[in-house]
Parts: structure tokens; C-alpha cells; sequence
């Protein structure tokens, strides 16, 4: 599944990473790494899932 890159709208790839502590209880976070090499760790419910174009 592809996502967009929160930097530049690219096509990106996540890579779970795992949950982390919060105060208001668990969080999964993810890395992402988009074509033009952007790369990020934070939360997964924050990305946006990219929709095939027809």
C-alpha cells in the first residue's frame, strides 16, 4: 500500500515500526521514506493512503 509523503505528496512506503508509550494510552508509529528520499517516524493514524488513479 502506497501513502502520501507528508513533505512533498510523493508516493511513499511505510514501514511499521511499532507502539510507543503516550499519556492517553498506546500509539502506533510507522517510518516513511517517499521517491524523493524524504524519511519521517510518527504516528501511522496521521498518513493519508494514496488512491489509484483509473
Amino acid at each position: 500500500m502506497l501513502y502520501d509523503c507528508p513533505e512533498c505528496g510523493l508516493p511513499a512506503t511505510v514501514t511499521p515500526r511499532g507502539t510507543f508509550s503516550s499519556t492517553s494510552g498506546p500509539v502506533e508509529h510507522v517510518a516513511v521514506h517517499c521517491a524523493a528520499d524524504h524519511r519521517f517516524l510518527g504516528p501511522a493514524d496521521t498518513l493519508r493512503v494514496l488512491v489509484p488513479r483509473p
